[in-house]
């Protein structure tokens, strides 16, 4: 039986060179040694697979039972019992060594190469005070991060396999007793109807799980930060642990998620609120501001003082562009700058993308392409976008700053009010995973409003957000002032 688990095994291999098969006899019973040289780590075949071996066949009498005496003697803490062929090929490709042993008894063991990286600071997500360390692509090691944070048997995990042939392990992490089991049920029940060849990191589950032709805005938040999953999983939210990607998922999020750093539990609660208050200031200025400059000098110059439009009017009389194109064209180069920031290389990234601006737009002013005004105003609308690190929430600003760009160029001002409701229509419809996507705003939430623009001090944040768990209650340590 042995030998026809080895052919076949050959075949759907093509006898890759990777897949080692030795034989090892005790006494007189052949076992069948199988591994993949490139998920196994050779010492630990060594010191503790082939050296047990080696005594056991001292102890073993021919009367007991070799698989029993093999699974009770081994030196091996992880050891899993093989029922199919299919969980031979599941093992070897997870790093774990076969013993085929006779009578169709099978088990495997876990000498798995250690391939991941180091734990690292986060780099996506900065931090002047907080903790310094940060998700990688090992699964246990992430999970191993979030439990030495939460102390506590009431983490509750259910593990999952996605990928016809990438078989990308993921783990859904939820706090017995605090999140609502009614999201949670939702988000396995649609992890288990993905049927797909391959996954590869959390931000292709994310698609998978949420329709994401309905809006711009995400419904689901990424994060390298373990202590960040904490916060979320003690509040109520639900996550996503993904094999072999640095990034968590956590659901359902809201948009006044976006606006909160973990940085904020270091600031006392009042310096905080204007703080936040300047996020959400720079949300709209990054949003409307090119819409409403192009609105006031366009259709609504009876807006302006007499001095500023004459000013205006002065700076953009050698302009030979409509404001919306030369917005258009200053938000193009803008963007260009910033998408090779990110691509080159980390050593020379700043000052390409600082020298790049200064001269492009000394030059753009010189050859009167643009306006000193539009220069102006395009760099407090990048600058003001700079606050959020979200990759698709920004995207979402640059969509609905180009809404109200076409808003302004045609009916100005009016235009630019007409947007903004459909804006503020758009954002009330959404929803994560059942949920608003407007709380703690609409509807209102007590909890979370103690949260939001204004931080209330930690001692009067006695309540959850009851919309995402029917546990409410938090206790806060020590209420004397």
């Amino acid at each position: 039986m042995n030998d026809k688990i080895i052919n076949k095994l050959k075949k759907d291999t093509d006898n890759s060179s990777y897949i080692i098969y030795r034989e090892k006899y005790i006494k007189k019973s052949k076992i069948d040694i199988i591994y993949n040289e490139t998920l196994t780590d050779s010492d630990k075949l060594s010191d503790f697979i082939f050296r047990s071996l080696d005594k056991i066949e001292k102890i073993y009498n021919e009367k007991d039972h070799l698989y029993d005496t093999i699974k009770n003697n081994i030196s091996n803490i992880k050891i899993k019992e093989v029922k199919g062929y299919s969980d031979i090929c599941k093992y070897l490709n997870n790093g774990f060594v076969i013993l085929l042993i006779e009578n169709d008894y099978s088990l495997a063991l876990e000498v798995k190469k250690n391939l991941s990286r180091s734990i690292d600071k986060p780099m996506s997500e900065t931090t002047l005070k907080g903790p310094l360390d940060a998700f990688n692509e090992n699964i246990e090691t992430n999970i191993g991060l979030i439990k030495r944070r939460i102390k506590s048997n009431s983490i509750w995990n259910k593990d999952m396999e996605i990928g016809r042939y990438t078989k990308t392990k993921i783990s859904i992490l939820t706090i017995d007793g605090i999140t609502d089991t009614s999201i949670r049920d939702k988000i396995i029940e649609a992890l288990s109807n993905i049927e797909i060849d391959k996954l590869t990191d959390s931000s292709s589950l994310k698609y998978l799980i949420t329709d994401e032709m309905k809006t711009i805005f995400p419904t689901i938040m990424t994060t390298e930060r373990p202590d960040k999953v904490c916060d979320s999983l003690l509040n109520g939210r639900t996550v996503i642990i993904v094999d072999n990607c640095p990034f968590a998922l956590i659901m359902p999020v809201f948009i006044n998620d976006f606006f909160i750093s973990e940085d904020d539990k270091d600031s006392r609660s009042f310096n905080n609120s204007l703080t936040r208050f300047l996020r959400y200031i720079a949300f709209f200025i990054t949003v409307m501001t090119p819409g409403i400059y192009i609105a006031i000098t366009t259709f609504n110059q009876e807006m302006l003082p007499l001095e500023f439009l004459t000013s205006f009017a002065s700076q953009r009389s050698s302009v030979p562009f409509p404001a919306f194109f030369e917005a258009l064209l200053m938000l193009l180069s803008f963007e260009i700058l910033r998408e090779s920031d990110l691509r080159i290389p980390n050593v020379s990234n700043s000052a390409l993308s600082i020298v790049g601006a200064l001269i492009l737009g000394e030059a753009a002013v010189n050859a009167g392409i643009v306006s000193p005004i539009m220069i102006i105003v395009e760099a407090v609308t990048a600058i003001s976008a700079l606050i959020f690190t979200d990759t698709e929430f920004i995207n979402a600003i640059k969509w609905y700053r180009l809404f109200f760009m076409i808003g302004a160029t045609t009916i100005g001002m009016f235009g630019v009010f007409i947007v903004f409701i459909f804006f503020v229509i758009n954002l009330c419809s959404l929803n994560s995973f059942g949920k608003p996507f407007m709380i703690p705003y609409a509807p209102l939430s007590k909890a979370g409003i103690k949260n939001s623009v204004v931080k209330f001090p930690l001692k009067s944040r006695k309540k959850r957000n009851k919309f995402l768990t029917d546990n409410v209650t938090r206790e806060v340590i020590n209420e004397k002032d």
